[in-house]
C-alpha cells in the first residue's frame, strides 16, 4: 500500500511539473510581454527623420504630446510612425495602446553644417571629400561651410545658423549680430545679389507709428560693427507689418562681410529707438548667390568691383579753411591721447532758436576744448540768433561743417537733389564764414552710391555714439556712453538741440580730462594724427 501511495505521488509530481512548462508560471512572464515602444528617447537633427515602433502589441495611436514646432509625424501604421525634426528643441511622441499611454522623447539638433540636400541614394556619399566629378544636383543651402569649396564650383545660398550668433532678440540700440565665424575664407560679397533677412517686430500695445523707417546694414569690418553704421550695404525698409527685407548688393560691393546692424528709428525722436516698439528679434539672415557666380579656380582673383555711379570729381586732399595749426601746436600734446568732438542738428532747434549751442560753445571756450558742430542749411535760416550761433563758432576757432539743408536722407533721392541742398548749405555757411570748404556729415548717416558720386567732401561718421538722440538717454547716460567708449583717434557723436546735451558737456570734457583726453575738432583731430582727409571717402575714426 506505501509503495502505490509513493508511485501514484509521483505521477501527480510530474504532471504539475509538465503543466508548469506549458503555462505562464507567474504574473512576471506575462509582464515581459507588455507593450513597449523600441525606444524612449530619440536624437535627430533639423530635416531627419526617426522610425519610432510599437512591440507586443497590435495596435498604437500616435501623436505629439508636446513640441509641435519641433517635430512632425508621418507613415502612421498601427505599429510604427516616423518622426522628423523641423526646428532646433525638444518634443515628446505619444502611442496609446488601448488604455495605456507610452512616450518617446525627442531632441531635435540645429542642421549640421555641409548637409546635402540631394535625393537619397543607395550608397552614402562622403561629405568630406566632395567629388571631382560635377554632378547635376540642386542647388542646395549651405549653413555654416566648414571645409573649403571646390575650386571652380559653383557658389551656393549660405544661410546663417541663428542659434550660434548670440543674441538675437534687442530692446535698444546698439544692436548687432556678428556672423563672421560661419563664413569660409573665400566668402565675397561679389558672387552674392543679396541677403534676405527675416524679423520680428513685438510692440507695446497696439500704437506701431513710433517705428517710422528701421535700417538693417551688412558690415564689412568688426569696425563698422557698431549698430549704427551703414556697412558696405543696407537700406531702411523695416516696417510694421512685415516679416522680412533684402539688402542688396550692386556690382561694387564686394569683399568680406562680418555681421548686421540693426537700428529701428523713430523720425520724431531724433531717429532714436521707438518708444513702443519693445523688441526686434531676427529670424533668419540668408545670402543669396548671383546666376551663375563660380569660385576662382586656383590661382585666379577675385572679381573686381564694378561702379554703378561714376564719380563726378576725382579724389583730392581736402583741407578746412579754418584749421588752426598755432592753436595746435600751443595747445596739443601729440603724445596724449586725442578725440574729436561733433555736435549735429544746430544752430538753434528743429523750429526755433535754443540756446543749447551756445552754452555748449561757451563750455568749449572754459575747457580750452574744440569741436566741430555740423550745422542745417534751413536751420541757420529760422532767424538772426541761429545765423549769430555759427558765427560764434566760427569766431571761437571751432569748425563749422555741412549737415545738409535738412534732416531728410540724401539716400534715397537723385543727384542732382543731392547736390541742390549740399550747395544751398554751403552757401549759408560761406556767407556767414567768409570760408569756402567744409566737411559733410550725412543725415540719419544714411549713404548711398550717389551721395559719393556727387559730394565731394569727406563723409565723417561716428565711432562713438552718446545716443543722445534717444528718449530715454538721461544725462547722466550719455556722458557714460560716451567716457567709457573713449579710444584714441575717435570721433563722438552728440547734437546741439537736447537740453541734457548741454548739461552733460562739461562734465565730458572734465572727465575727458581727469582720463588724459585731448577734445579737439574733426579736422584739427586728422591734422594731430598726420592723416590726409580725402574728398569722397567716408571716415569714422583717424586711428
Amino acid at each position: 500500500m506505501k509503495k502505490q501511495f509513493c508511485k501514484t505521488m509521483s505521477y501527480v509530481m510530474t504532471a504539475a511539473l509538465l503543466l508548469g512548462v506549458s503555462m505562464p508560471s507567474s504574473p512576471a512572464a506575462a509582464k515581459k510581454k507588455a507593450p513597449k515602444l523600441s525606444t524612449k528617447k530619440v536624437s535627430i537633427s533639423v530635416g531627419q527623420k526617426k522610425t519610432i515602433k510599437l512591440k507586443n502589441g497590435k495596435k498604437a495611436v500616435w501623436s505629439i504630446k508636446s513640441g509641435k514646432k519641433v517635430v512632425s509625424l508621418s507613415k502612421k501604421k498601427k505599429t510604427s510612425v516616423v518622426v522628423k525634426g523641423k526646428k532646433a528643441g525638444k518634443a515628446v511622441v505619444l502611442a496609446k495602446v488601448g488604455k495605456k499611454k507610452l512616450t518617446c522623447k525627442v531632441t531635435v539638433k540645429a542642421k549640421k553644417p555641409a548637409v546635402t540636400k540631394a535625393p537619397a541614394v543607395t550608397t552614402a556619399p562622403n561629405t568630406n571629400k566632395p567629388s571631382t566629378a560635377p554632378t547635376a544636383t540642386p542647388t542646395a543651402v549651405v549653413p555654416t561651410p566648414t571645409a573649403t569649396p571646390e575650386q571652380g564650383e559653383a557658389v551656393k545660398d549660405i544661410t546663417i545658423d541663428m542659434t550660434k550668433v548670440g543674441d538675437t532678440e534687442f530692446s535698444s540700440s546698439p544692436a548687432t549680430i556678428n556672423f563672421s565665424s560661419q563664413l569660409d575664407a573665400r566668402f565675397d560679397l561679389a558672387y552674392f545679389k543679396e541677403v534676405k533677412i527675416g524679423y520680428e517686430l513685438t510692440f507695446e500695445g497696439e500704437d506701431t507709428s513710433k517705428l517710422t523707417a528701421g535700417k538693417i546694414a551688412v558690415a564689412g569690418t568688426t569696425e563698422q560693427l557698431t549698430g549704427f553704421d551703414d556697412g558696405v550695404a543696407f537700406n531702411y525698409n523695416m516696417a510694421a507689418g512685415a516679416t522680412s527685407v533684402s539688402v542688396a548688393f550692386d556690382e561694387k560691393v564686394t569683399g568680406p562681410a562680418v555681421g548686421l546692424n540693426i537700428q529701428p528709428m523713430d523720425a520724431a525722436a531724433s531717429y532714436g529707438w521707438p518708444e513702443t516698439l519693445k523688441s526686434v528679434k531676427i529670424t533668419s539672415i540668408v545670402f543669396v548667390a548671383r546666376a551663375g557666380a563660380t569660385y576662382p579656380a586656383a590661382g585666379a582673383s577675385k572679381p573686381t568691383p564694378k561702379p554703378t555711379v561714376a564719380p563726378e570729381f576725382e579724389s583730392s586732399e581736402f583741407k578746412y579753411d579754418g584749421l588752426d595749426q598755432n592753436w595746435i601746436d600751443k595747445n596739443i600734446d601729440p603724445e596724449k591721447p586725442v578725440v574729436a568732438l561733433s555736435f549735429d542738428d544746430g544752430p538753434g532747434g528743429y523750429t526755433g532758436f535754443v540756446d543749447n549751442g551756445m552754452k555748449i560753445q561757451k563750455a568749449l571756450t572754459a575747457a580750452g576744448a574744440h569741436a566741430t558742430f555740423f550745422y542745417i542749411g534751413a536751420h541757420i535760416e529760422h532767424d538772426e540768433d541761429s545765423r549769430n550761433e555759427v558765427l560764434a563758432a566760427k569766431e571761437a576757432g571751432f569748425e563749422v561743417a555741412n549737415h545738409s539743408y535738412d534732416s531728410n536722407g540724401l539716400n534715397s533721392v537723385g543727384p542732382e537733389v543731392i547736390k541742390e541742398k549740399i550747395a544751398k548749405t554751403d552757401a549759408l555757411l560761406s556767407e556767414i564764414t567768409g570760408y569756402k570748404h567744409f566737411l559733410f556729415r550725412a543725415p540719419n548717416v544714411a549713404y548711398s552710391q550717389a551721395m559719393y558720386a556727387v559730394i565731394e567732401k569727406p563723409f565723417i561718421d561716428v565711432s562713438i555714439w552718446s545716443q543722445d538722440y534717444q528718449d530715454k538717454t538721461t544725462k547722466d547716460d550719455l556722458v557714460n556712453n560716451v567716457i567709457n567708449n573713449l579710444k584714441d583717434g575717435g570721433i563722438i557723436n552728440m547734437h546741439s538741440v537736447h537740453d541734457k546735451t548741454a548739461e552733460a558737456v562739461p562734465e565730458i570734457l572734465e572727465q575727458c580730462k581727469d582720463k588724459g583726453y585731448q577734445v579737439v575738432g574733426v579736422s584739427e583731430l586728422f591734422a594731430i594724427k598726420g592723416k590726409k582727409l580725402m574728398t569722397g571717402v567716408k571716415y569714422n575714426n583717424a586711428e
